[in-house]
């Protein structure tokens, strides 16, 4: 009875919200519609830029990259554009439950043959993350590791503040993350077969950086896992 009571009181002073993309739903609902309705990236995909192979952007983006793969369940468009600048810039830390979990589901699909050492994350400054209140790469990382069985490790630190990549021209985002990042103190990556976890991929600078770092201190190989792909 005082259950039932204060899950009504909760319902009268909470807004519901699509657990996707953070937007109001009714009380009865767990997606807005339009996240019902989202398509995951068409198979079979190109690991190398992430997208469907009928759709591959290889050839738009001619910087090499030092990671094996990436992989996304999703475009970066629509609902999921919005889930993610919700979840990572309007204080809804709650939405990555659901989209690591598709993360998660991506990792199981395409990287089933890769037997992996750990899961570790794009790290913040340590002045913005607290500004933030989280890092959203540090809490998809912990669902993925939750939901695939692989341990997760910060080991990474950001060693300067870098403009915001959004910003910036395609060909200057590689510029801008160079040597941004390096290994925490003792970690140990020599040998290790990593998955490299964000939310959003464009160009790929940011996972290159890290994974050139990763490689410089040992580690055998990076793949990456992000929410959405830019296209």
């Amino acid at each position: 009875m005082i259950k039932e009571l204060l899950k009504k009181l909760k319902i009268v002073l909470f807004t519901k919200r699509c657990d996707m993309c953070g937007e109001v739903v009714c009380f009865d609902e767990s997606l807005c519609e339009e996240c019902c309705a989202l398509s995951e990236i068409e198979e079979p995909v190109c690991l190398k830029c992430g997208c469907s192979k009928k759709e591959c952007i290889c050839k738009k983006h001619q910087k090499e990259v030092e990671y094996k793969a990436v992989i996304a369940p999703f475009y970066y468009e629509g609902a999921v554009s919005r889930a993610i600048l919700n979840m990572k810039m309007n204080g809804m830390p709650k939405l990555t439950a659901l989209q690591g979990k598709f993360v998660a589901d991506a990792v199981k699909k395409h990287y089933k043959d890769v037997d992996f050492d750990f899961i570790t994350f794009v790290p913040m400054k340590k002045s913005d993350e607290i500004s933030r209140g989280y890092n959203q790469a540090a809490l998809l990382a912990g669902i993925v590791s939750e939901e695939c069985n692989i341990p997760v490790k910060d080991v990474l630190v950001k060693k300067r503040k870098t403009k915001v990549q959004k910003r910036q021209r395609a060909n200057e985002r590689f510029a801008n993350m160079y040597d941004a990042f390096d290994l925490r103190e003792n970690a140990d990556v020599i040998g290790r077969k990593i998955l490299l976890i964000d939310d959003v991929k464009t160009t790929g600078a940011t996972l290159t950086s890290i994974a050139l770092t990763l490689k410089a201190y040992g580690a055998k190989s990076v793949y990456c896992a992000v929410v959405a792909i830019v296209k």
